[in-house]
């Protein structure tokens, strides 16, 4: 697998998120992050997780020179530089690279994952020239199958039982592959279906979405889509829940930001 001959870790970056190398300075918001128990379910983060892990972790880290040996970066919502998430590659020396992420809980619901997942992979075919990337969670991991599918990995629905380890225990597991062409097509249908890569509204979410960006309160909105109060209380619970936003203001600046929905004129 090709090297690059430039030692210089690189930082990769859609516009939306980036993904540079880790620093020293990343150690609270790792600590923070790894105490969701989301994180202790379904990674192999030690439980309970201290800040003497992050420190451990990061002195772990490769140095620039040996960095091309285990890729990882910090994942980060521009402009800001602080740290949201991790991602590392795990080549494999005969054309195959493992690849394994995670995402804080306050950075989750908007696409971030996905995002950080298809650039690099995109950057391990072109730079590594990698002929397919693996990926693989415990079952029952929703979140990063999804995440995965959207790029484009093949995963079949069948379970490998105690394909995974986590401390100690074996873990039934989704595997799935990853080609350059997979990459191009999944693409080639994200740009069909428009911007927004997270978590999808249903049709009905999504009016009720743009009437909340029009100011309506819920009775109103009732009133214009001929449903119940009650029902419509349910959608923006379920919309707020999606989205990963603490009020329906921020509901709809996640959906401004996403192109769900617009502004009246």
């Amino acid at each position: 697998m090709a090297q690059p001959s430039a030692p210089t870790p690189p930082i990769l970056s859609d516009g939306v998120i980036a993904l540079r190398p880790p620093r020293a300075d990343d150690a609270d918001s790792i600590t923070r992050a790894c105490q969701d128990p989301q994180i202790a379910q379904w990674t192999t983060v030690p439980v309970p997780y201290t800040r003497e892990h992050a420190q451990e972790w990061l002195a772990r880290l490769p140095t620039p020179v040996q960095w091309w040996t285990n890729p990882t970066w910090s994942i980060t919502v521009v402009p800001d530089d602080a740290w949201c998430g991790s991602l590392d590659l795990r080549p494999d020396g005969e054309g195959g690279v493992e690849v394994g992420y995670l995402v804080a809980p306050w950075a989750r619901g908007r696409g971030h994952a996905t995002r950080a997942l298809r650039l690099a992979c995109s950057w391990a075919f072109s730079a590594l020239g990698a002929e397919v990337v693996i990926w693989y969670a415990y079952a029952g991991n929703l979140a990063s199958l999804q995440a995965a599918r959207n790029v484009g990995f093949q995963v079949p629905e069948h379970v490998f039982p105690a394909f995974g380890a986590q401390r100690g225990q074996r873990r039934d597991s989704w595997i799935g592959t990853l080609t350059p062409d997979d990459l191009k097509s999944a693409g080639r249908a994200g740009d069909a279906r428009g911007r927004y890569l997270g978590p999808r509204l249903t049709a009905r979410e999504l009016d009720v979405l743009r009437h909340i960006t029009r100011g309506q309160s819920n009775r109103a909105i009732a009133a214009d889509l001929g449903i119940s109060e009650n029902t419509v209380k349910n959608h923006v619970r379920s919309i707020l829940e999606k989205l990963q936003a603490k009020s329906r203001a921020e509901a709809v600046v996640i959906g401004l930001r996403q192109g769900l929905t617009a502004l009246p004129d």
